[in-house]
């Protein structure tokens, strides 16, 4: 602390060094801060995607609705579940057949995708995954950062 006191101007040094320090951890909590941005964003993306799906298999279904019938007779849910992997990009099940590798060179991907109809007064889908995200600082990756990502995406009945 005598450093402090010091006349002579060795203090600036430290004082420098403290303000460089406290820049590079504000940066550092921003870039953190940044993954979670994106992983919101790209959930939000989804679920207007996966809602524009339910909304066009709904009006798809809708003959069966306006008529008052059960819609459980007219909605096929494994065709339901099928659509939302095919709308997301994924295939639901894993086939030895050649398909073309993509060009897209995209920094997150999605892991652990899962969608599951749903059941009961409504219908659509829940879809559960874990979006890595890496960590870079300074341009040197440090992590992969997983953040899991749940949505529903559903019709109801309004009476």
């Amino acid at each position: 602390m005598n450093n402090l006191k010091n006349k002579k101007g060795f203090s600036y040094i430290l004082v420098c060094v403290f303000i460089l320090a406290a820049v590079m951890l504000t940066f550092v909590a921003l870039q953190y801060a940044s993954i979670y941005h994106i992983a919101r964003e790209q959930k939000q993306d989804t679920q207007l995607t996966l809602d524009s799906y339910v909304t066009t298999y709904a009006v798809n279904k809708y003959n069966a609705l306006k008529q008052g019938t059960e819609y459980d007779k007219y909605i096929d849910r494994a065709d339901l579940v099928d659509g939302a992997y095919y709308v997301l990009g994924s295939p639901r099940i894993i086939t030895l057949e050649y398909r073309p590798q993509s060009n897209v060179d995209a920094k997150y991907s999605v892991s652990k995708l899962t969608v599951n109809a749903l059941v009961g007064d409504s219908f659509g889908v829940y879809v559960t995954y874990d979006l890595n995200i890496p960590f870079e600082v300074f341009g040197m990756k440090i992590a992969d950062v997983k953040v899991p990502v749940e949505i529903v995406s559903s019709y109801t009945e309004k009476y």
